[in-house]
């Protein structure tokens, strides 16, 4: 069965110290694992600061 999602995607620009940044979310109604999401996630942005 193929099943249709709808997708949102939202664009939003932060500027923190006189430089731009566009932060991209898409949604989704039925994610498979939120603990390896939410890992990505967290190791995205501590790389991030360091």
């Amino acid at each position: 069965m193929i099943q249709d999602e709808k997708k949102q995607q939202n664009v939003t620009t932060y500027e923190i110290d006189n430089k731009k940044y566009t932060v991209i979310t898409k949604c989704t109604n039925n994610a498979q694992n939120i603990d390896k999401l939410y890992d990505v996630i967290c190791k995205y942005v501590i790389s991030q600061i360091n």
